[in-house]
């Protein structure tokens, strides 16, 4: 008897979306991704789900309506009408084409409507900036983008912790930055301060020479010191060589001159040594002068690994120690993902982490998953989470202050288990248990391609997602700048 045509066709499609699969492991290049992303959205359906206007997530009639009134006054040049109207559209909304669910159900993207509202919200700001305004001068013009985009906020990519691990973020900013999405607003924190340091000291051509010739970076920062030295330091690693390297792969720029040459804003999270103390991040608002490969090596300065480190900074009459009765080290002990201090400095309210350190990105990894084992991966978290904190908490309320190294101990504890790990949108790149035993060595050059494609395949998913919620954010900076540019 023959099988039935639908069991048959049954099979067909779940070898298709076999096929897809491959395709989507294997691929070398966003392109390649993105069609398999595309023809697995067309065998399950999802295309379908995206042709769709409606959802429980937004209200699609009056998204549908707003898109038309924005194009109906841009194209009859109603300035005065279209700002009414982008105000109230946007501010309806920001949030709701935002949610993470939106982007749960199709691998290529959400909803085509979604991309409408996007394009033409754009396309909004961008002609009221070219044209000129009843009533409006150039300088409240500018005055009203700037309040705008203060009031609609920034993202900002953040670059965790994770010893070698952390070189998937190369491949992270090397995925957003040729998609043309990577944020002006960066931080890190130990490894990811070096990634984050070398990328916002470098302009865009030298980035793209930088993902062209990746062995152009040196690799041999870490460098064991002999028995003697390391009793004497308390150090196990020798911080000479980690900062001729940082010096090497960053350059000797200041913080302030980091941000002058490449328009990026970087942010270094260092944690204090001393009891009373405050981490600090450091950026060319709060430490314009300070040295970034030193600010890098001093957030790197993981205590037994590297002995801490005194600042350093480069004035008019040369260098010179900053706050020099301080001494810092590993940024990720207090600051892994410095949200509060970040939506201070830049007023940042769009969270994009590449979550690099192994604990966290495995857990991360399967809580962006699907179905039951992202119930079961959310709840196991949450629960480790408060759990090891109320513990960490209760042991250090239990050690006095006068405990010395185990009080501090205690201190650094609680400070890494209380932490937040995520963002809006989180990055992980896959748990491979094969590179946990090169956890803390140098990577080889093969090892450092394996990074980099392995943090750029963990960011083609969410590429779509993070264009999208930035969008407007790098239109309102576009236009800001066109419109600085004029008046000068």
């Amino acid at each position: 008897m023959d099988r039935p045509r639908g069991y048959v066709n049954l099979l067909f499609r779940s070898a298709l979306l076999a096929d897809t699969a491959r395709a989507l492991a294997a691929a070398e290049r966003y392109a390649d991704w993105l069609a398999a992303a595309e023809e697995t959205d067309r065998l399950t359906g999802a295309d379908a789900w995206r042709a769709q206007d409606e959802s429980p997530f937004y209200d699609a009639a009056l998204l549908r309506a707003d898109i038309t009134e924005l194009q109906t006054l841009r194209l009859a040049g109603d300035g005065a009408g279209l700002i009414r109207a982008l105000t109230a559209s946007v501010y309806r909304h920001q949030a709701d084409v935002g949610a993470a669910e939106l982007y749960a159900e199709a691998l290529s993207g959400t909803k085509h409507i979604v991309g409408e509202w996007l394009t033409e919200a754009e396309a909004s700001l961008v002609w009221l900036a070219g044209h000129p305004i009843p009533g409006l001068s150039p300088i409240e013009k500018l005055r009203r983008f700037e309040q705008a985009w203060t009031v609609y906020g920034r993202s900002a990519l953040m670059l965790s912790g994770g010893a070698t691990w952390g070189f998937h973020h190369l491949g992270v900013v090397k995925a957003l930055f040729e998609a043309g999405c990577l944020p002006h607003i960066l931080s890190g924190a130990s490894t990811g301060a070096m990634i984050a340091g070398g990328i916002c000291s470098r302009t865009d051509a030298e980035i793209a020479d930088l993902f062209a010739n990746p062995c152009q970076m040196r690799l041999d920062g870490l460098l064991p010191v002999g028995t003697r030295q390391a009793l004497q330091t308390g150090a196990l690693l020798d911080p000479d060589r980690l900062r001729a390297v940082l010096r090497h792969n960053i350059g000797d720029w200041t913080l302030g001159e980091a941000f002058a040459r490449s328009g990026r804003a970087l942010n270094i999270s260092v944690s204090p040594t001393r009891t009373r103390q405050k981490p600090r991040v450091l950026s060319h608002l709060t430490a314009s002068e300070v040295l970034v490969a030193n600010a890098a090596l001093a957030s790197s300065a993981l205590p037994g690994l590297f002995p801490p480190v005194v600042l350093e900074a480069r004035g008019p009459d040369g260098t010179y120690p900053y706050v020099p009765r301080e001494r810092w080290v590993d940024g990720s002990l207090y600051g892994d993902l410095p949200k509060l201090r970040m939506a201070r400095l830049h007023n940042v309210n769009h969270f994009i982490v590449s979550q690099a350190n192994p604990h966290v990105a495995a857990l991360g990894r399967l809580r962006s998953g699907g179905g039951v084992t992202r119930s079961v991966a959310s709840a196991a978290v949450s629960a480790a989470k408060t759990q090891g904190t109320v513990a960490a908490a209760l042991a250090r309320h239990a050690t006095p202050k006068s405990a010395g190294p185990l009080r501090e101990l205690v201190d650094r504890t609680y400070a890494m288990v209380s932490q937040e790990y995520g963002g809006d949108i989180d990055i992980h790149p896959r748990f491979r248990p094969t590179l946990l035993t090169n956890l803390m060595a140098n990577p080889t050059p093969e090892t450092l391609a394996v990074f980099i494609r392995e943090g750029e395949r963990a960011t083609w998913p969410v590429l779509a997602r993070v264009r999208d919620q930035t969008r407007l954010g790098r239109a309102f900076r576009t236009c800001v700048e066109e419109l600085r540019g004029a008046l000068r």
